[in-house]
């Protein structure tokens, strides 16, 4: 018994002694060039959640815009519909979600300045679970 308490200690040590690793992956970050002028710009990336526990994206910051919001792009009565998610995007406890020009994504409402193409813009997105993860989206005229 001595010798399994010794052995959970250490391990109980080793992990405290670990960094933290990030619950939800952001990869294949990207923001499409916005026009000339525009006040807005729509970002998209894969967010793997590596948790079992389900996760929700609520939204995030950047010193770019004014406001990163979560969207969704439907098709409806032969248009094409955005709608704001108040609620945040849920995000399956060991899933992954692709946010892509004709599903969810994220807003970029206020733009500071103009985005250009091969410009890297610091993007800190907000989960309700996992806290604040921050990536960089690389601004591209076109899909990765």
């Amino acid at each position: 018994m001595r010798l399994f308490l010794i052995a959970v200690a250490s391990l109980a040590c080793f992990a405290a002694a670990q960094p933290a690793l990030a619950a939800v992956v952001v990869t294949d970050a990207w923001i499409r060039t916005p026009p000339p002028g525009a006040q807005t710009a729509a970002g998209y990336a894969v967010l793997a959640n590596r948790s079992i526990a389900t996760d929700r994206l609520t939204g995030g910051h950047t010193s770019a815009a004014a406001s990163v919001e979560v969207h969704q792009t439907s098709m409806g009565g032969g248009m094409m519909k955005m709608k704001a998610m108040p609620q945040g995007l849920a995000i399956a406890g060991s899933s992954t979600v692709r946010l892509h020009p004709e599903g969810y994504h994220l807003m970029l409402t206020g733009l500071r300045r103009p985005l250009k193409a091969g410009q890297k813009v610091r993007i800190t997105l907000s989960f309700q679970r996992s806290g604040d993860t921050a990536a960089d989206f690389t601004v591209r005229d076109t899909a990765p």
